[in-house]
């Protein structure tokens, strides 16, 4: 026979000896149910097209179910004494090693391929990430043959099939347990640095969290190699020096230099980039190609400088960030073509004494706005503080320096949009003035809480300003804009070189407001406007405990877009696709108030199939809660006579209909209507761009209102026409952005989902054009599943669940009745 029939013949005999016997079936099902049972169990809760948490759970389920594999392959062969046999074959122990290892390859890769009716599922259920699925899975049967070669290897270590097993298995959990941050966290706290070094050159975790994400690094692809690699020549080296003298000594020293080589490998190839696919949709962890647009049109070099703590004074958690810092620094340097480049100074919080002159290194750091923060750190079972430094320091031309002050694993993903947006910022001939009106109030502190605190020796000022929208404004802050707040009044006006003016939640215009922005948007600026009719109360009463009533807001908001041919409707927006909110203190138990989830069809859920991704505003958005808004009405000749181009962004789905208001309750009828009712896409968020008309040409200019009270409330007749002298302004096109939602831009609704990127990337694209807003966007976003009816979740439950199970209980059921009718037949001819 030539070499390459023995491996064969190995392989044909092992792969059949599992399924010719029950113990492949029983595997598979045991396999199928447990991973897309769990994985289905919270799946339509959670309702995220992706297999992340399937995948979060594969290292666990391996490290039990390969063992269970491969613990019979020589262990069995030991116990039947066929191990001796083999030994004589006139084949080579690597035929023998290469022959069984392949077996149970392949008798594994047909049991995970048994989970692909999760996939599967996933896509007709909503729209997954296939590069993520696909990452995902070719992580897994890389170490699905790392834990092989670690099975194989034990098995040939030990007699008996249930001592292999102990043994693989905790092998298999040492390696996944030693890449996990918070081990090696708890082994540095007792042995300074060994946790850090087994997770570096041992721990498996780290090199597979690449492949969930959807990217295969070559460096990763190389660990799993050689470790399985390592595993099958000590394999090779326990049969071939079992017989031979000094067989422990040349054995151990075997698995020393396989060790060795290992380590080295790891070491080597760690900090050398070997390249990486991204096979995400979108290419998400992919420099953009506005980024390499906006590095290759720099006109001056870029200095960036990586101020950080050493790796050996990080907690364990730390100590791979500025390699990770330094990957993407390279990246970004490449594509700038030589005009960007870095620097890497190591601080500690003890320089804080070393002086360099006439004020210490600290006090020239917190000069640039660079400070060392807290980070927690697990020493010696308890848990403790440690100051680290991690920020980075932009400086472009005479600009002043731009800081990013603290860099953390949690946004490291983002760390290309901090820091091009920056750089791009830094280019402008001057900074983007962006003003807000929206409404807050100034309140006063109760003096006996007051008296109370002052006695406590707190001190407590005597007002405080209840701002919903603060969040907005700090987000316009953080992006370098120059931001101020205005109330639009005589004493308060737009102010000189404004870029666009944000309008949120307007209380009543007056005609001279709304003169001021209409002059504004048909000299040119850009205005966001989020608006809504209605407010909803909901009180406890009802077959099914919740009345819900609106209630009209009236902001004379389409006296302002009339002109232009849009407006917010007057009815009542509702909309099957809606998700829940919890209402506070709607149930009491005595004293205690506790809240209660509430799902009712004015919270909308503004889903990616609602998103125009053809526009960079909304193209890569987590789902919106468009908590209570309203549809927008659009005239479209009106738009062709003034010229204004109109684009979709937003719009309910198809079952969505809308109700007036008539001062009472909402009733069943209303909130449950007949399918044929349905009012399918309307627009709720429309952007306009043109020429806008001059509303209030020919018309004398509005006056300002009193600001008195007392004496507007004792004038009956209306204020005479302003004879301020106001300049003329040329007419330029202009941008106006309407959503028929304000109430999702408030400070408890903001910060969840793509609530803050769409009101960030909205003013991007007014202000700036689209160019941060692709890389902003450049990143994961939640991919919600569709509705599904009782029928349809049991169906596919049953399909991922029950399906191929059923499939290899039948097909294993034929195998045991044709190999009885086989056995028989031999039997009968016995005789003969």
């Amino acid at each position: 026979m030539r070499n390459i029939d023995y491996w064969r013949a190995i392989f044909t005999r092992e792969i059949l000896s599992y399924f010719n016997s029950p113990i492949a079936y029983i595997f598979i099902v045991v396999f199928v149910v447990l991973n897309a049972g769990i994985f289905m169990s919270q799946f339509f809760l959670i309702g995220n097209a992706d297999m992340r948490s399937f995948f979060n759970l594969m290292p666990v389920v391996l490290s039990v179910f390969i063992p269970a594999v491969t613990m019979r392959l020589w262990s069995e062969e030991k116990k039947g004494n066929t191990f001796e046999m083999l030994l004589t074959f006139p084949m080579k122990t690597w035929q023998l090693v290469l022959g069984k290892f392949l077996a149970a390859f392949l008798f594994f890769l047909i049991t995970l391929a048994a989970t692909l009716p999760v996939p599967v599922m996933l896509a007709a259920t909503g729209h997954p990430d296939p590069g993520q699925i696909i990452g995902g899975y070719t992580g897994t049967v890389l170490m699905g043959a790392f834990f092989l070669g670690i099975g194989i290897f034990v098995s040939g270590l030990c007699k008996d099939q249930i001592v292999s097993f102990i043994v693989a298995m905790i092998v298999c959990f040492f390696f996944f347990l030693t890449g996990l941050d918070f081990i090696a966290g708890v082994i540095d706290g007792w042995v300074h640095g060994a946790g850090s070094f087994l997770m570096q050159n041992f721990g498996m975790t780290r090199h597979f969290d690449g492949f969930q994400r959807g990217v295969i690094d070559n460096r990763d692809v190389l660990y799993f190699v050689v470790m399985t690699a390592a595993f099958l020549v000590l394999n090779m080296f326990s049969i071939d020096d079992r017989l031979k003298p000094k067989a422990r000594i040349v054995f151990s020293a075997a698995v020393g230099v396989c060790l060795a080589i290992s380590v080295v490998l790891n070491v080597l190839f760690s900090d050398i980039p070997l390249g990486r696919q991204d096979m995400t949709e979108g290419k998400l962890y992919t420099v953009t190609a506005t980024t390499k647009k906006i590095l290759q049109g720099l006109k001056a070099p870029v200095t960036v400088k990586l101020y950080i703590s050493p790796a050996e004074k990080m907690p364990t958690a730390l100590r791979s960030l500025e390699q990770d810092i330094k990957d993407r620094l390279d990246e970004l340097r490449v594509f700038a073509a030589g005009k960007l480049q870095y620097k890497i100074f190591h601080l500690e919080p003890a320089d804080a004494g070393q002086k360099e002159g006439e004020e210490t290194l600290a006090d020239k750091m917190q000069q640039k706005g660079i400070r060392p923060f807290q980070v927690r750190s697990i020493e010696q079972d308890q848990m403790d503080i440690k100051l680290v430094y991690s920020a980075v320091s932009i400086s472009y031309k005479e600009k002043e320096e731009e800081v990013i002050p603290a860099i953390m694993p949690a946004n490291i993903s983002n760390f290309e949009y901090e820091l091009v947006s920056r750089i791009y910022r830094m280019t402008l001939d001057k900074i983007p003035t962006v003003a807000m009106v929206a409404p807050f109030t100034q309140r006063v502190v109760d003096p006996q809480m007051l008296a109370l605190l002052r006695q406590l020796g707190q001190s407590a000022p005597d007002q405080y300003v209840d701002d919903k929208f603060k969040t907005l404004a700090a987000a316009l802050q953080y992006e370098d804009y120059k931001f101020s707040r205005v109330r639009l009044t005589r004493e308060n006006l737009l102010p000189e070189g404004l870029d666009t003016l944000i309008i949120v939640a307007p209380e009543k215009l007056n005609d001279r407001q709304r003169y001021e922005i209409n002059r504004f948007l048909n000299a040119g600026g850009n205005v966001i406007l989020a608006a809504q009719n209605y407010e909803y109360r909901y009180g406890r009463s009802g077959p099914t405990g919740i009345e819900i009533s609106g209630e009209r807001k009236d902001s004379n908001v389409n006296d302002l877009t009339g002109p232009y041919g849009i407006r917010v409707s007057d009815k009542m927006l509702l909309d099957e696709r809606s998700d829940t909110i919890s209402l506070s203190g709607a149930m009491s138990f005595g004293p205690f108030e506790v809240s209660v989830p509430v799902k009712a069809p004015m919270q909308i859920l503004v889903d990616e199939e609602s998103m125009n991704h053809n526009v960079s505003i909304t193209g890569r958005l987590s789902p919106l809660l468009y908590l209570w808004g309203s549809a927008l009405e659009t005239d479209d000749k009106k738009f062709e006579e003034l010229g204004l181009k109109k684009t979709v962004l937003l719009t309910t789905s198809k079952k969505s209909w809308t109700v007036p208001s008539r001062g009472t309750p909402l009733s069943g009828e209303d909130v449950r209507p007949d399918r044929t009712s349905y009012e399918a896409d309307l627009p709720l968020a429309v952007l306009l761009e043109g020429q806008f008309p001059d509303a209030f040409k020919g018309q004398a200019v509005p006056a300002w209102p009193k600001e008195d009270a007392q004496a507007a409330a004792a004038e009956s007749v209306v204020p005479p026409p302003s004879e301020e002298k106001i300049p003329a302004l040329s007419p330029k096109p202009g941008k106006l952005l309407l959503v028929g939602c304000s109430r999702m831009f408030e400070e408890d609704m903001i910060k969840n989902g793509g609530m803050l990127n769409f009101f960030i990337n909205s003013v991007d694209a007014l202000t700036l054009g689209g160019e941060l807003i692709n890389i902003r966007g450049h990143q994961e976003v939640n991919r919600k599943v569709k509705s599904l009816s009782n029928a349809e979740k049991l169906w596919f439950r049953f399909m991922t669940i029950l399906a191929v199970p059923c499939l290899f209980i039948i097909l294993g059921s034929m195998r045991a009745f044709l190999r009885k009718e086989e056995k028989e037949q031999y039997l009968q001819l016995l005789p003969s």
